[in-house]
């Protein structure tokens, strides 16, 4: 096997992925599916390999290549990079969609198109996103979304995978929110073992979409009163954001770590944690925000927010 069919085996999991990235090549040239085949392949093959009905061989790439007029090794290096455009809009297309970003949301649907979406789990995940937002407007209900959901993933059987993708890890703590208590208990079971797996790696967009899940777990252990696992998944959380230079969710985890200390009576814990997040709430600069928080803080401890922000500091003056 020659160097270049190894890394075609390496780079596309199906030979479906390549043969769409041809045709959005194909059809970004403004050259007809006959012109693109002709005298390389029949028409109706080269439609089976768009479908993954057919296996496309690695020799058509060459032809293929020439077609478009570019070389095969730098059509390989744009496929590469195809692929990561790709799953960098999506990934930001679902964090503006879950942060209600309207400005943002118009700007990734605007540049992505559907239909020549290459990665199966990225096309996936723009389902996924595209039933959120419909949800989220109110176009669709909840029932029609965890039916819609459901199928992207084929839950419940899911549940019974012993190895689970980022996507389905997404979809299954989304789910949380839309079923009843016993499926609740299965999916965080789910969820908490993959996330207890030591061999699970953490990198790329994996730590964004990941975070969104360890919220969902954070939330649902402190509805449920389970302090430990809010304090050990608000930790996990705050591990991330740092990892990954970010502040997504930091103020809810420095939050609910103090509301868990808080009533596990370990006032220095709370106190630093409530700290914590006027911090990061002072760093976003958000008035709106600051408010909603002061308000729930205000009832959830029975203080004064900002009073307790000027005691602290007194108390703390080298902070």
């Amino acid at each position: 096997m020659s160097h270049d069919e190894r890394r075609y085996k390496m780079i596309v999991n199906s030979s479906v992925e390549l043969a769409l990235f041809l045709e959005k090549m194909r059809f970004m040239r403004g050259i007809s599916q006959e012109e693109f085949t002709v005298n390389i392949i029949s028409n109706r093959q080269y439609q089976r390999y768009i479908k993954g009905d057919s296996p496309m061989p690695f020799h058509l790439l060459d032809a293929f290549a020439e077609r478009l007029g570019v070389k095969k090794d730098l059509l390989l290096l744009e496929f590469d990079s195809n692929a990561l455009k790709e799953t960098f809009n999506i990934i930001n297309y679902f964090s503006a969609v879950n942060g209600n970003e309207v400005d943002k949301i118009n700007h990734y649907r605007s540049i992505i198109t559907p239909e020549y979406i290459i990665n199966p789990d990225n096309r996936n995940f723009y389902h996924y996103t595209t039933f959120l937002l419909d949800f989220k407007s109110k176009k669709i209900s909840a029932q029609t979304f965890k039916t819609n959901v459901s199928k992207l993933i084929n839950y419940p059987k899911t549940l019974q995978n012993t190895v689970m993708t980022y996507f389905e890890v997404i979809i299954l703590s989304n789910l949380l929110d839309f079923v009843e208590v016993d499926e609740q208990l299965q999916i965080v079971k789910k969820l908490t073992d993959f996330f207890d797996n030591p061999d699970l790696v953490w990198s790329g967009n994996q730590l964004i979409t990941y975070n969104i899940v360890i919220f969902r777990l954070a939330k649902y252990f402190g509805i449920k009163e389970d302090h430990e696992n809010v304090i050990k998944y608000c930790k996990l959380g705050i591990k991330l954001n740092h990892r990954a230079k970010s502040y997504n969710n930091l103020e809810f985890y420095y939050y609910f770590l103090s509301l868990s200390y808080y009533r596990q009576n370990k006032i220095l814990l709370y106190e630093e944690s409530l700290y914590k997040c006027f911090n990061v709430l002072s760093f976003e600069d958000s008035s709106t925000k600051l408010t909603q928080f002061e308000s729930w803080i205000n009832k959830d401890f029975n203080i004064d927010f900002k009073q307790f922000i000027i005691d602290y500091l007194k108390r703390k003056p080298g902070i």
